[in-house]
């Protein structure tokens, strides 16, 4: 046993005082108090001189799953995360623990261990520490052992294998022939005029009236050819009036389907009244001047011109249109015309 031992040994069974314990570990008296219960004197000692639970580090470990999906390889990765807890001391762990006691009626009756200890130390902080010391330098330790888990960081990858099923539509597609046209040589509708007898109007004639000034009338009944021969050999022809000021003309416009790049001859009938040398007709494709006629007689004769040719685009549709022309703005100017045609050549 150590010198304390001995200390206590000798103050508590003979009474005597030992000058090297009270120097090194205080008062025998306080010291017999204290080491009286081994328990109870290093719990009151620990207590006592603050000491603190031994330092330790413990990790604890998270562990995340994160799965990849939509991808033909799917990675399940574990992440590990880590969280530090510190708790303050030496690297040795020694910690006092005071046992707990049974606790009877008998022991309610008695004072309390640790004012006993204060009274026999005189309550004197020096010779209570010095006794505390020389009890506790050898006293019973206890150890907390950390247990530290660990965990693997390998990361585990999983293979998967997508299988993409595509399904095609499949669209058919039938060819149907466009329902057959004729397409006459003559494509010009209506061009004697004379559907204005069951339907009242020149369609699909339109004419500029209304844009250019002149006027544009239907005669029935009246046909103003000096035979039959002369003109279509019906009754019905237009009568135009070209404006006496502004643009100097008024015209008649059909729009028609023809045959796909291909040479149209037009021709028609037509007479000219109170006319002057400047007065004539002039023919118009698609907005483009293609031919003229200004042989204008003082005679009950229609003429019919020649050599008025237009050739279509591809798509086979124009605008024939024929502008009754009065240059010289004359006042009583006006025209016959009928039998209008375009034949392809």
């Amino acid at each position: 046993m150590r010198s304390w031992l001995l200390c206590i040994g000798a103050g508590v069974l003979a009474g005597v005082a030992n000058a090297a314990c009270t120097n090194k570990c205080g008062s025998q008296k306080c010291l017999g108090a204290i080491a009286a219960d081994p328990a109870v004197g290093e719990s009151f000692c620990s207590s006592w001189l603050a000491l603190e639970p031994a330092t330790t580090t413990v990790t604890e470990v998270e562990t995340v799953t994160s799965t990849l999906v939509s991808v033909e390889t799917a990675l399940t990765t574990l992440t590990v995360t880590t969280a530090t807890f510190t708790v303050t001391g030496s690297d040795r762990s020694t910690i006092f623990q005071k046992r707990a006691p049974t606790i009877t009626e008998a022991d309610l009756a008695l004072p309390d261990p640790t004012d006993t200890i204060v009274s026999q130390c005189s309550s004197n902080d020096d010779r209570i520490s010095k006794a505390c010391s020389c009890l506790l330098s050898t006293a019973t330790t206890s150890t907390v052992t950390v247990f530290e888990t660990a965990v693997s960081t390998t990361v585990v990858e999983a293979e998967s294998t997508v299988t993409e099923t595509v399904t095609s539509n499949v669209v058919v597609t039938v060819s149907v022939p466009a329902p057959a046209v004729t397409i006459p040589p003559n494509v010009i509708v209506n061009g004697g005029f004379e559907d204005y007898l069951t339907t009242g109007n020149i369609l699909p004639w339109t004419d500029t009236g209304a844009s250019t000034g002149g006027q544009v009338q239907i005669v029935n009944g009246v046909n103003p050819c000096s035979s039959a021969t002369d003109c279509a050999g019906g009754r019905i022809v237009i009568r135009a009036y070209p404006p006496k000021t502004g643009s100097g003309y008024v015209a008649v416009r059909e729009t028609f389907d023809g045959r796909p790049s291909t040479t149209y001859a037009v021709s028609f009938l037509y007479r000219c009244l109170n006319y002057d040398s400047t007065t004539g007709i002039q023919v118009l494709y698609n907005g483009v001047v293609v031919g003229t006629a200004n042989q204008c007689l003082n005679s009950a004769a229609f003429l019919r011109p020649t050599g008025i040719q237009f050739t279509t685009d591809s798509t086979g549709q124009g605008e024939l249109e024929i502008r009754f022309r009065n240059p010289s703005n004359l006042p009583y100017l006006y025209f016959y015309a009928d039998d209008f045609k375009a034949i392809a050549v």
